[in-house]
């Protein structure tokens, strides 16, 4: 239980603070070389190299058209914070963000990004986003083996694979889909994804056009619409491309199902539980553009070259747009999957040039990210809420994703230090626990990106009461806290490194003047029970893991800390800090 003054704080720091919006009018957005390498199969004459410079110069055209003026140029410290979740899925280290800040370079901005974009870290975040975008929260885990799907993605993004090759290997994909005990010689962890609609070939379709050309056909599976282009007829012939995939049960263990998937000479057919095959049995296959696959030898790989060949009118577009809002807000064709006439881009000359810049570059996605974030416009101020800019002529504020932000809260206590103690199978567990937790209350729909989102009560509530938050900021030996206090200097450097561990930013001469009355402020020591609940008491054989409670080893720790001593009331008044800090606004949102 917190003190009423750290409650108090906790709320007058949610609201995002005046130094957000600090701004400096430093050295330029940093920019790339240039090149006249046509893309690879392609018959195009070769075109200037696109430039963050060229991206400005557009923006700042339709801005100077519609009377817009642009925010201010954001400080450098909300720079890097900003590109490290972006790029990273965490806040940065307080090493990082002074190393970050003391360096004299001029391109320090884009040296950050390219030691941002080689990092481990680059890798397992990309591989949670789709994850997240492609297998979703809900699964038959029996069928479904998300960590062999875990595993081929990380792959793909450590090589940076090249997109097209990467959804080629989607879409075409065969073999099982989890090991056969320690033998994984024949599994293919992209599968995985095909056995997420096993039974439903039209969910399939609809979510591959959908995710891969940002094309909603799905609306056109029951009926014709007046107003849209696409028909049933468009939407069948698609979904007979995926009728010859064949999912075949190699091994049932307990819950667990080992399935091979492959393509059948034939549309496969029969069967109760195989209706949704059986309805475009007969359905002659083919792509958006009416082009014939019914002599293809593979109608997925008839598919998957149509959909990546580098004049295809989508699938370059739907990349680019998506990451333009995965970055800024929202996309150049917003919702990002909603391409249609009716739903044009609001500047459509920048959308062609990042498609046919992304072909030129055989389709680098590292490279596009890079040219995203050194433009002028990913790194303007975010100001306040209510002053949302248009044409991205203010970053666009969001809170953090569930990974995003259990990462980001491990990252600032270092708790996961705590947790390694009772080895890494628990450390694990409580990450799992944890996530699950958030993914359930934080996840936003990410084509949605809306702008008016401040969280729920649910949400807070986990914040502020959650037991990994308030473990996080206790000051336990190891954990980072207690390495602070434990640290020699003064207040105002204890106070400045609580600020770059959790903000990612030194604090202001006000708001440690603030802290330090707050800490010199005579109060009542709480002695705060632990909020562990029971363990559950099995009988017999394994009863020490029925139901047993992974945090609670967390709440043992906290107990002993709380002890009563000469310095305990300082010691919580700082501990309040801590926790209000990771409960601020600032903290929960990327700014």
């Amino acid at each position: 239980m917190r003190t009423p003054s750290a409650v108090l704080l906790a709320a007058a720091l949610g609201l995002l603070p005046a130094a957000l919006t600090h701004c400096r009018p430093n050295a330029p957005p940093p920019t790339q070389a240039t090149s006249t390498t046509a893309p690879a199969g392609s018959s195009a004459a070769p075109v200037a190299e696109l430039t963050p410079g060229e991206v400005d110069q557009m923006l700042r055209a339709r801005w100077q058209k519609e009377g817009i003026t642009p925010a201010p140029r954001v400080d450098d410290a909300g720079y890097y914070r900003r590109v490290s979740l972006a790029l990273r899925g965490v806040i940065p280290s307080a090493e990082e963000v002074e190393s970050f800040l003391a360096s004299p370079a001029e391109d320090r901005r884009a040296k950050a990004v390219e030691a941002m974009l080689a990092s481990p870290r680059y890798a397992e975040h990309w591989t949670n986003h789709w994850e997240r975008v492609l297998l979703g929260n809900q699964l038959r885990e029996a069928l479904v083996d998300r960590a062999s799907f875990r595993g081929w993605l990380r792959q793909h993004f450590e090589k940076n694979t090249p997109w097209d090759e990467l959804v080629r290997g989607l879409l075409t994909a065969s073999g099982q889909n989890r090991p056969d005990g320690d033998d994984a010689s024949a599994v293919n962890g992209a599968v995985n994804w095909l056995l997420k609609y096993k039974d439903t070939p039209a969910d399939l379709a609809g979510a591959t056009s959908r995710v891969f050309l940002g094309v909603q056909i799905q609306c056109a599976q029951c009926h014709d619409h007046k107003t849209e282009k696409w028909k049933i007829d468009d939407f069948r012939r698609f979904t007979a491309c995926f009728v010859q995939t064949k999912g075949e049960l190699v091994e049932r263990d307990g819950n667990r199902r080992r399935v091979d998937v492959y393509d059948t000479e034939r549309p496969v057919r029969g069967g109760p539980r195989r209706m949704g095959f059986a309805e475009y049995a007969e359905i002659t296959p083919g792509a958006l553009d009416g082009s014939d696959f019914s002599g293809s030898p593979s109608r997925r790989k008839a598919l998957a070259s149509w959909m990546t060949a580098p004049e295809n009118p989508w699938f370059a577009r739907a990349i680019v747009n998506r990451l333009w809002g995965h970055f800024l807000g929202p996309g150049i064709v917003h919702p990002i999957d909603d391409f249609r006439d009716t739903n044009p881009p609001v500047m459509p000359e920048l959308l062609d040039r990042l498609a046919a810049d992304l072909v030129q570059h055989k389709y680098d996605l590292k490279r596009t990210m890079r040219l995203i974030v050194s433009t002028e416009a990913y790194q303007l101020a975010a100001g306040p809420r209510e002053a949302q800019g248009k044409l991205w002529s203010r970053y666009h504020l969001r809170p953090l994703g569930s990974d995003e932000l259990l990462d980001s809260l491990i990252a600032a206590t270092q708790i996961d230090r705590l947790l390694a103690r009772n080895g890494e199978d628990e450390l694990e567990r409580i990450k799992q626990m944890t996530r699950g937790q958030f993914h359930r209350l934080f996840d936003v729909d990410e084509e949605d990106n809306d702008e008016d989102f401040d969280g729920t009560i649910p949400q807070s509530l986990l914040l502020l009461n959650g037991r990994l938050t308030s473990a996080g900021s206790t000051a336990v030996p190891g954990a980072a806290l207690g390495e602070i206090l434990a640290s020699e200097g003064d207040d105002a450097s204890k106070i400045r490194a609580l600020y770059l561990r959790t903000l990612g930013r030194p604090p202001s001469a006000a708001e440690v003047e603030r802290w330090r009355a707050f800490l010199d402020a005579p109060r009542e020591v709480v002695q705060s029970e632990s909020q562990a609940p029971p363990e559950a008491k099995g009988k017999g054989k394994g009863k020490k893991n029925l139901a047993r409670d992974p945090l609670t080893a967390l709440d043992k720790n906290r107990a002993l800390a709380k002890k009563p001593g000469p310095r305990a009331a300082r010691r919580q008044a700082y501990e309040d800090l801590f926790w209000a800090l990771l409960n601020s606004s600032e903290f929960f949102f990327n700014h």
